[in-house]
């Protein structure tokens, strides 16, 4: 079966919390790049506050907390589901399909 690389990283990602406690830190350090444009927009936001526009500033530092309190509010979920998906998720077909594709 060919899966997409979207796929492929859906795998990793089951694995890799099977083999370590789900936890919000370990959730989201899965892929620990997806932050820097987190980190770009917030260095943004402070040169806006501290060069720029201080209204502008503080608008783009709470909407960047606000989107990184979504993503651990979506990495709580996760956790909190963790129970019935290692329960529901067929162990062995997981591995097969990442050897089948080279992992």
């Amino acid at each position: 079966m060919k899966i997409t690389a979207y796929q492929r990283r859906q795998l990793d990602a089951l694995v890799y919390l099977k083999s370590k406690r789900p936890s919000v830190w370990n959730v989201l350090m899965f892929r620990p790049q997806a932050w820097l444009p987190f980190a770009a927009i917030a260095g943004a936001s402070f040169a806006f506050y501290h060069f720029l526009d201080p209204r502008w500033g503080l608008f783009m530092m709470g909407m960047t907390a606000g989107a990184i309190l979504r993503v651990v509010a979506y990495a709580r979920f996760a956790i909190k589901a963790w129970p019935i998906t290692e329960e529901i998720t067929d162990w062995t077909k997981v591995e097969a399909l990442r050897r089948a594709e080279g992992g």
